[in-house]
């Protein structure tokens, strides 16, 4: 039987140097941006992130809606208040280019190649779109891990397990069908285990420290307390 790998998860240190070399000043970047956001945020695949619309997404209830996910299955996925921030300001910016509700909610945008294609913006991206977006931005990151959109998926599969969701609650954010299929991210992640253990020796250490520190103040003030007494016999004899 081949052994299955460990799903490649990201870093808060690498989600953050990911994020921060996304340039949100230009409309592609905000849509990078924007699609990063629905696959860390609301652990959106690929094929879910290129088929969004814009009414999947509900910014009252501060959810997105997946249609047809995987094995033809409907969810829908709460996400925290960053996420939704994202996910509006590409909804404005789309909108200020013109682009309608129709459309998909990450559309292709004008670029040198559509045009050689004679693609118009707004056409659906490929899911090869996609993940050829975020390998450049890894490179660009300079993360030295083969990233992509799934790595995403579950690295926000990874950090829900670690905010208390249990197994079945991630199985149903996910839209999996079978339960051994999430059951991979309980799986021990090798560098999360060493930065545990390290932080918690390091804890014990200083408690450890702490205390000893403590045992020696009492000492002094007992040894104080010993002095005077000597002094005070002295002066009586």
């Amino acid at each position: 039987m081949p052994r299955k790998r460990l799903p490649v998860v990201l870093s808060e240190e690498e989600q953050e140097t990911l994020i921060d070399a996304i340039n949100t000043s230009t409309a592609n970047g905000l849509r990078t941006r924007a699609m990063v956001a629905a696959m860390l945020g609301a652990g959106l695949r690929v094929s879910e992130v290129v088929n969004l619309m814009p009414s999947d997404i509900d910014f009252k209830r501060g959810e997105v809606r997946v249609n047809r996910g995987k094995g033809d299955r409907d969810r829908v996925v709460p996400v925290d208040g960053e996420t939704l921030a994202w996910l509006r300001s590409w909804a404005e910016k789309r909108e200020a280019l013109g682009l309608k509700g129709r459309q998909p909610f990450f559309p292709r945008l004008r670029s040198k190649a559509m045009a050689t294609e004679r693609i118009k913006p707004g056409a659906k991206m490929g899911t090869r779109n996609v993940e050829a977006i975020i390998e450049r931005l890894a490179t660009r990151a300079g993360i030295d891990k083969r990233v992509s959109p799934h790595s995403l998926r579950h690295t926000y599969a990874t950090g829900q397990l670690d905010r208390g969701v249990n197994i079945r609650e991630l199985q149903e954010l996910l839209g999996h069908s079978a339960i051994s299929t999430t059951a991979v991210y309980l799986r021990v992640n090798p560098e999360a285990l060493r930065e545990k253990i390290q932080k918690t020796g390091k804890s014990v250490r200083d408690d450890k420290l702490a205390e000893l520190v403590g045992e020696i103040a009492v000492q002094q003030e007992n040894l104080a307390m010993l002095a005077r007494q000597v002094e005070e016999l002295k002066e009586e004899t």
